[in-house]
């Protein structure tokens, strides 16, 4: 169970960098459509999502070495979610030139406690 969800974390980030480099060698930021840019964030957005998700996923297995592996595998999924999702919308204001310290304040806050309300959750 937990060879096929690792699977297939480590095949959606290959896809994801793979669009994710389409989209920046294929696509002219000056002339491009809305699509072209929705395509853009949506493959940082998942690139990003696996990449912190594994990354969390390993250091969770390192620090705790006599827990269960698998109870540390969608709790890292959740926080790579949160987190890239705030990432991924703090640039994409700032790819519309909205963003200014004032909006990125609330949207780090609202990360914080998103994670910390389902760490309450058990």
């Amino acid at each position: 169970m937990l060879k096929r969800n690792l699977f297939f974390v480590f095949s959606l980030f290959i896809v994801g960098l793979a669009s994710l480099f389409i989209s920046v060698n294929n696509y002219n930021p000056f002339t491009a459509s809305l699509y072209e840019f929705l395509f853009f964030y949506i493959s940082f957005f998942i690139t990003l999502l696996t990449f912190i998700s594994i990354i969390i996923f390993y250091v969770k297995i390192g620090k705790s070495k006599s827990e269960v592996i698998y109870k540390n595998f969608w709790p890292s999924i959740r926080q790579g979610t949160i987190l890239s999702l705030g990432v991924t919308s703090i640039i994409v204001l700032k790819g519309i030139r909205l963003f200014d310290i004032w909006i990125a304040i609330p949207i780090i806050i609202i990360v914080i406690l998103l994670e910390l309300f389902f760490q309450t959750k058990k």
